[in-house]
């Protein structure tokens, strides 16, 4: 199972959590329970997207590449998708043309899954990473034995 996604928003999240302060790769990676070179990669592919920048040297890491009110889950999700095919890979299908059920299927079912991909681009475009880190913080401050 991918878990790219999960995984690039914890990133983005943690990187609002931060404040504008550099995160390194390992410390991301402790935080996520993944390799530093997973985060490494990922890290690379949000830069292209625009969402994270890199700061080289001592005190150096990630930071988010713009507010993180104008990240969204969607944003986050395309990023992930450039590298990957489509979510059900529908296109990706080779019916058999001379099949009854074969020559409709392809149609019928972008059909069936188009209202579900748009429910669920438009279902992540109305979350940004500021909610999610958000989120996060309501739920640590209910955490026993959590000062925060």
């Amino acid at each position: 199972m991918n878990t790219r996604f999960a995984v690039a928003t914890h990133i983005l999240a943690y990187l609002a959590h931060a404040q504008g302060q550099p995160v390194s790769s390992e410390v991301l990676a402790g935080s996520a329970g993944t390799h530093p070179v997973v985060v490494r990669r990922l890290v690379g592919t949000l830069r292209e997207a625009g969402l994270v920048q890199s700061q080289r040297g001592a005190g150096g890491g990630t930071l988010l590449a713009r507010p993180a009110t104008d990240i969204t889950l969607l944003d986050v999700f395309r990023a992930m998708q450039d590298t990957e095919p489509d979510l059900f890979q529908v296109g990706s299908t080779n019916p058999n043309a001379h099949c009854d059920l074969g020559r409709v299927m392809q149609e019928t079912l972008e059909g069936l899954f188009g209202p579900a991909i748009e429910a669920m681009r438009t279902a992540l475009a109305a979350v940004s990473v500021a909610q999610v880190a958000q989120e996060l913080s309501q739920r640590l401050a209910g955490c026993p034995g959590n000062p925060g």
